[in-house]
């Protein structure tokens, strides 16, 4: 599928615009309360209406809109400190995610991972409730999960989940964990989108594509804020940990199998 199909797709079969649209809202609530998992959540169904090499870049380009308006109304709120730990690992990782996908067989390298997401994730579904927020951290500890996000994000467009782990952990406040999210997955997709620049997968058909998706975006926002206002820090940390376990799996039936 050429993108000069991906409107026609979306007019000659309506029902797979409502999914796409559907899949949107839900990606961008769920960015909204924990800070990933857009694609996740919409990659397969915007699949099926336009070219899957367009699907990631795409998604950075909400990601970034999303991230950043998501991030603008708890602006204040952002945890400076925490952020300047993990920001230049981020940075780093994504170069080096980058070299990694030109030089390592991906497939070991996603099963791998996969393997370690579903750890994580189950062992905090185990715990059945959040350790404590604010708990110290080992020196270097923040350096090195912005260095593995940004590697992920680097390999596999996708390494928010470390950033949320990680700060989740550290902070007690809803309102600094949702800005300080906001503000990295903002500044490492936007570093991605430059990258699809780079390589010309970003194109005008693209942003126009991309532009029709904005009012799904936003109403996913919208609601996953409405959804966090309701929700327990518990919950959110049961959430966050059951996407992880998903997450895990489907990075390894997309990668692996």
């Amino acid at each position: 599928m050429t993108d000069t199909t991906v409107f026609s797709a979306f007019t000659d079969h309506p029902a797979l615009l409502l999914l796409a649209f559907a899949a949107v809202v839900l990606a961008y609530a769920v960015l909204t309360l924990v800070g990933f998992g857009s694609a996740l959540m919409a990659s397969a169904p915007l699949a099926m209406v336009m070219p899957v090499a367009k699907v990631i870049p795409m998604l950075a380009m909400l990601d970034c809109a999303g991230s950043s308006l998501r991030g603008w109304r708890v602006r204040k709120a952002v945890a400076w400190r925490e952020f300047g730990r993990l920001f230049p690992g981020m940075l780093l990782g994504q170069v080096v995610g980058v070299l990694f996908l030109a030089r390592l067989p991906l497939t070991w390298m996603a099963l791998a991972l996969g393997l370690f997401v579903i750890w994580q994730g189950a062992r905090g579904l185990l715990a059945r409730s959040s350790p404590p927020a604010g708990q110290p951290e080992r020196p270097y500890a923040a350096l090195g999960k912005g260095l593995l996000g940004g590697v992920l994000g680097g390999l596999f467009g996708s390494g928010g989940f470390i950033y949320a782990a990680y700060l989740e952990r550290r902070l007690e406040s809803r309102d600094a964990f949702r800005a300080t999210q906001a503000l990295l997955i903002a500044l490492s997709t936007a570093w991605r989108i430059l990258l699809c620049l780079s390589v010309g997968l970003v194109d005008l058909a693209l942003l126009k594509t991309a532009l029709l998706f904005v009012p799904a975006m936003a109403l996913g926002v919208h609601a996953g804020h409405h959804i966090d206002l309701r929700i327990s820090r518990a919950q959110l940390f049961m959430l966050l940990n059951g996407l992880l376990v998903v997450s895990g799996a489907v990075l390894i039936g997309r990668f692996a199998i």
